[in-house]
């Protein structure tokens, strides 16, 4: 009996002790509950941890539920080898914990909240990336300059429709992503940054826009301006060209006296060239930023260039149609001084009034008229010299008319010396014959 009693108080020993274990079991699962509760009403962490302490979650709760499926089974069979029912206490508890674990479900279902919500997220990323490439490529676009005005204007017109429909887009996401913040504020948070940020990149993109627009308008008067100068720089330099690369013509004072204002109206025209492409220069620069200007550029270089050579050929011709005309109209004055002279002897040598005169009184006159002629050669002499002087090229003196002229007066003077001479020679033998006659 006493071994009996022994045995009984033994078996109600063990029995409390597993029911202590399994309460505690219990104990701990109704404490992880309460944990995990407490968690899903007020989760602190980032949506990424909060991800991954969900998983963790999921899985303990999916252990526990395990765990208590199998407490359960086992306290049930133990009580059936004992031929009595669970006890009212631990099936109740039991049950309680279990129905409790559905929390399973709302980790599973706030797992797929926060997975749907990451995806919404990554998607709004996905569009804002997007408006920003295609507000990157507009700006890229408004920056690029053109050498076809008309097609720029046209290219604008477009990437001003693009630029509104980025707009339209963000204002789009703006009302998305602000609905998407009243579930999602610590995912809505930094998008509603990024659109932020974007818009003003877009209003960036819209000034740039507005301000390129306003220089292509401008552009075209620019242009049109620089064209009109460059064409009267052109004309001028084809003139000047024509003018310095022209020959000088040498024959007489008065046509290199035109000559000289020729070169001289189109010196003073260059004067309007520097400030001409100055004035080219300013217009590069208000065109540089939408104009492909760097070969205009190299062209008002090489125009200012070109220009100064020609300016200095024209001063270096002008200094020798100056010279040459001063020369020129020395020579001329003294050829007509030997010309007059020679032609006033002419008129007294062949004067039919002398041969009405008396022998004596004939020979008189030429051999006065050849003591006049003596002043010939003083202009004559200066005549040769003014020849000889004369800054004109060496191979274009020989040729000149004026030249030829000099030589024919210079012949003409010394023939009519000769013709006078000869003339006294007759007078003086006649008169000897006259004065032998009166002797005898």
């Amino acid at each position: 009996m006493q071994e009996k009693v022994k045995n009984y108080g033994k078996a109600i020993k063990q029995e409390l002790q597993e029911r202590e274990v399994v309460e505690s079991q219990i104990n701990s699962v109704k404490a992880w509950l309460q944990e995990t509760k407490e968690y899903l009403e007020n989760p602190t962490m980032e949506v990424d941890a909060q991800l991954e302490e969900l998983q963790i979650l999921l899985t303990e709760a999916t252990n526990h539920r395990q765990n208590v499926e199998k407490m359960a089974e086992d306290q049930k069979n133990k009580y059936l080898g004992l031929y009595t029912i669970l006890p009212s206490e631990i099936s109740l508890q039991l049950a309680e914990v279990a129905l409790d674990l559905r929390i399973h479900d709302r980790i599973q279902d706030k797992v797929k909240e926060i997975e749907q919500s990451k995806t919404m997220s990554q998607e709004f990323s996905r569009q804002i990336q997007k408006v920003a490439k295609d507000l990157t490529t507009i700006l890229t676009k408004l920056k690029a300059k053109t050498d076809n005005l008309v097609q720029a204007k046209t290219d604008q017109k477009v990437l001003g429709e693009e630029l509104d429909g980025c707009n339209s887009k963000l204002m789009e996401l703006d009302v998305a992503v602000q609905n998407f913040s009243e579930q999602n504020g610590q995912l809505a948070k930094p998008l509603a940054k990024k659109i932020g940020k974007l818009a003003e990149f877009h209003q960036q993109a819209v000034r740039q826009a507005e301000n390129r627009l306003s220089k292509l308008n401008q552009a075209a008067s620019h242009l049109e301006e620089y064209n009109e100068m460059l064409e009267l720089i052109l004309k001028w330099i084809e003139k000047a060209k024509v003018l310095v690369h022209g020959n000088i013509v040498w024959n007489s004072a008065s046509q290199l006296r035109e000559q000289y204002i020729l070169h001289q109206t189109l010196l003073e025209e260059a004067e309007e060239i520097d400030s001409d492409l100055e004035a080219m220069a300013e217009k590069l620069q208000h065109l540089a930023s939408v104009y492909c200007t760097e070969k205009m550029s190299q062209q008002v270089t090489e125009l200012g260039r070109e220009t100064e050579e020609l300016r200095q050929m024209i001063k270096i011709r002008l200094q020798n149609l100056q010279d040459a005309a001063k020369d020129m109209k020395k020579f001329e004055a003294e050829l007509r001084n030997l010309q007059a002279a020679l032609e006033q002897a002419q008129t007294t040598l062949t004067s039919p009034e002398v041969g009405r005169l008396s022998l004596k009184e004939q020979l008189s006159h030429r051999q006065h008229l050849l003591s006049e002629m003596e002043s010939l050669k003083p202009k004559v002499h200066a005549v040769q010299q003014c020849q000889s002087t004369l800054r004109i090229p060496a191979e274009v003196v020989a040729s000149l008319p004026l030249c030829h002229a000099a030589l024919r007066l210079q012949e003409e003077a010394s023939q009519l010396q000769h013709t006078a001479i000869q003339q006294c020679n007759v007078l003086q033998a006649g008169g000897a014959g006259t004065s032998h006659l009166s002797t005898k």
